[in-house]
Parts: structure tokens; sequence; C-alpha cells
């Protein structure tokens, strides 16, 4: 009986996590599925990653597979333009009648949403599939404090729970894959307010500045100013901050080449 259970579970893990692009142990290298503009944020799609599972109560879960749909605003004021990121979850385990409802992450437990009708599959056992999804915001991700983030499904009155575990590594490639249509969209914005005299084409960093720089409240803006001006070789290392826009303007003056420092710094003494 225990080698056929085993059978079943490894026969369905197969069947249904066959197609699946990463793992925790892969490299996020080309994590998008599609990246795309909208009117007041760009959109990326990441392909399929299974999950770490870890049964805390409850049926035994066959397999997991998660996508992250996350939209990040083309500039501060799209706030209330922009669709709330979500993360998109399917979930299979041995049928018992108590579907998940909840998710706990980040010490909040919110209510889940069905994505597509819950189906159900018969062998020697029947599993239950369930599509669901929940809230997830880039800003949650960039400044969550472990390698992990982790959340926890359950059912009503928790009977069923199960811990899910994804690297924040990949959260964070999906940043990368849509950072260059942002920087972008970043430059064209600081072109088209210039005379035509001096449009020159302005490098990644340059626009990856000025995108962050737009995100970035009054006193963030005040912190990376004076960090840039003492450190105009590019060498220093940023304090260690939760702010997101602080950081990736930080990264990107490092990225930057001398000859873009220089335009970085006389830009910042522009924007005072």
């Amino acid at each position: 009986m225990k080698a056929t259970f085993r059978l079943v579970i490894a026969s369905s893990c197969l069947l249904i996590v066959g197609c699946t692009s990463f793992d925790s142990s892969s490299q996020f290298d080309d994590v998008a599925s599609s990246v795309k503009e909208r009117r007041h944020y760009v959109q990326v799609v990441t392909k399929s990653i299974t999950p770490d599972i870890q049964v805390l109560s409850g049926t035994n879960v066959v397999k997991a597979s998660a996508n992250y749909v996350a939209n990040y605003p083309v500039d501060k004021s799209a706030g209330p333009d922009v669709a709330p990121s979500r993360l998109m979850t399917e979930v299979s385990y041995f049928k018992n009648y108590q579907e998940y409802e909840n998710v706990t992450i980040n010490g909040e437990m919110v209510s889940l949403k069905n994505t597509q009708v819950t189906s159900e599959t018969c062998t020697e056992h029947c599993v239950t599939t369930q599509y669901v999804s929940f809230p997830l915001s880039p800003d949650t991700v960039a400044n969550w404090p472990e390698q992990q983030v982790t959340y926890t499904f359950s059912s009503s009155g928790g009977g069923n729970r199960v811990q899910l575990s994804i690297p924040k590594a990949y959260f964070l490639a999906a940043y990368d894959e849509v950072s260059r249509v942002l920087g972008q969209q970043s430059q064209s914005v600081v072109s088209a307010s210039q005379p035509t005299s001096v449009k020159a084409k302005e490098e990644k960093p340059e626009a990856m500045v000025n995108y962050w720089y737009q995100q970035a409240s009054d006193a963030e803006r005040r912190d990376f100013a004076d960090w840039a001006f003492a450190h105009r070789d590019g060498s220093g290392v940023l304090p260690t901050t939760q702010s997101q826009p602080l950081q990736m303007m930080g990264y990107w003056y490092q990225q930057a080449t001398a000859t873009s420092r220089k335009a970085i710094l006389t830009w910042l003494l522009n924007q005072s």
C-alpha cells in the first residue's frame, strides 16, 4: 500500500509538474513569460515555478506551481491607476472536502481569490486542484527580509495548512526583466522635456536613476543626492536601507560609467 501511495505521488508530480520552468535551485535567467506596456504601468508575467512545500496539517499535497503577475508604475503619480500585482498559485492535494480559503503572508491573513473553477481527477485516488491568487506588491517582495518568500494556505478552521516558499531572487528577476522597458519610458519622458539641441541618448543607468528618483520621497531624494556627491567615483557602499527607490538609485549609480555619473550629478543639481 505504501509503495502504491508513493507511486501515485510520483506519477502525479511528473504529469502535473513536467512543464514547470523553475524551482528553488534554478538560475532565474529569462524569467519573464511576457512584458507588456500599459498606459500607467508595465506588466511582467513570469514563467511558472515549483515552490518548496511543507504540509503543516491535513491532506498530503501532490504538487504546486506558481507564477507572478507584477505591475510596475511608470511614475509615482500613476499609483491609483496601477492594477495590483498578484501571485498566482495552483495547488493539488488528495481530496478531503476542505478547500484552501485563506493565505497568511508577511503576518497578514487575506482571502484567496479563485482564478479558475476547482477541478478533480480520480484514478486510484482523487486529487483536487485549486487555482487561486492573492495580492503581492513588488515593494513587499523587494523589502522581504529573508531569501525565501513564504506563504501559508489554510482551509476554514485550519484543518488543511500548507506552507509554500519561493526564492526572493525569482521575484527580483521579474523586476530585472521589466527594468529595461521602465528605463526606456523614463528616458523618453526626460528627452521630451529637453531642448532639441541636447537630446542626446541617455545611458541605461541615467534613465534608471531618473525613474527611481521619481518614485522616491523628498527625504529619499536628499539622502541619495548627499551620498552620490560624497562618492563621485561610484566606489561608495550605499547604507543598508529598506527603501527600494534608494536601493535602486544607489545600484544604478554604481553601474554608471564616469561620464554617466557626471551627467547624473549634473542632473541632480538641476532638481534642487
